[in-house]
């Protein structure tokens, strides 16, 4: 039998392949190639137009990462938004707030958050939890009149390529500002420090016309490429808000204190890639 193998190349000079045991999900969706698969280290993988979204094995780096920075850095969050993610692994981590009492998702393909029910079973069911809201739009539809009304925003979105594109500008950043409440905070995505350091440079310096305290971190995930991730923390309030609350309850697989510190640590080559 031939071996089956998803490989990624974001890069022109770069790609990565995971070996494929079986396809669970293969599927043209009114917006994108969906594929949902079963490998042989890194689990069940889902994977959008060619490029790998999650793993059942590395996931936690992102998931926890991305919510758990800002939720820490805003007291007593009751409202949140996530744009895209409609896996549901970054809902999960928010769900884990006795204080939520209205998670907003905000995806455009119906078709992610249904089979992700179905197959990424490892993060639950958050979709069932009676505070949770699904919205199948536009996220720049959805946040035109919701000025003032989120106190955490997560923008869990595919990279800068196609109707992901605008999600990386500096109107939808305006525009998820000015959806926060007062000492609201917002992590994005923000791509990779080795491959994207200019788009990160543009992205730190407008969020930095936007709030106070805007900061870059990064976490460590094998599956995307270069091995890790970044994020854009955008707020008012410094993150360093969050390193003296408590966790949410429920178990820490990737994040604990010293990770949540170190993470905002840059390497010298970077630093130097940002000034």
């Amino acid at each position: 039998m031939t071996e089956q193998w998803i490989t990624e190349q974001l890069h022109p000079y770069y790609r990565k392949s995971l070996k494929v045991l079986e396809y669970l999900v293969d599927e043209q969706t009114d917006f994108q190639h969906l594929q949902i698969a079963q490998t042989e280290f890194f689990g069940k993988v889902m994977v959008l137009d060619g490029i790998i979204q999650l793993t059942e094995k590395d996931n936690m780096g992102y998931h926890e990462m991305i919510t758990h920075i800002p939720m820490l850095a805003k007291t007593n969050p009751k409202r949140v938004l996530i744009v895209g993610g409609g896996d549901g692994g970054s809902l999960q981590q928010v769900l884990r707030y006795a204080s939520v009492e209205e998670v907003v998702v905000c995806e455009l393909d119906r078709r992610v958050i249904e089979t992700s029910r179905e197959h990424l079973t490892f993060f639950g069911d958050p979709y069932s939890d009676a505070r949770v809201k699904v919205v199948i739009q536009d996220a720049f539809v959805y946040l035109a009149d919701k000025q003032g009304y989120f106190d955490v925003i997560v923008s869990d979105t595919t990279d800068p390529i196609g109707e992901a594109e605008k999600l990386f500008s500096e109107t939808f950043y305006r525009m998820m500002v000015a959806a926060l409440t007062p000492g609201g905070a917002i992590a994005t995505q923000c791509e990779q420090m080795f491959f994207d350091a200019a788009l990160i440079k543009d992205i730190l310096k407008m969020a930095g016309r936007l709030v106070k305290n805007p900061a870059y971190y990064y976490s460590m995930i094998p599956t995307y490429p270069g091995g890790g991730i970044g994020f854009m923390y955008v707020s008012d309030e410094p993150w360093t808000n969050g390193l003296n609350k408590p966790y949410p309850p429920g178990k820490m697989n990737y994040l604990n204190p010293e990770i949540h510190r170190a993470a905002f640590s840059l390497p010298e080559f970077f630093k130097n890639a940002l000034a």
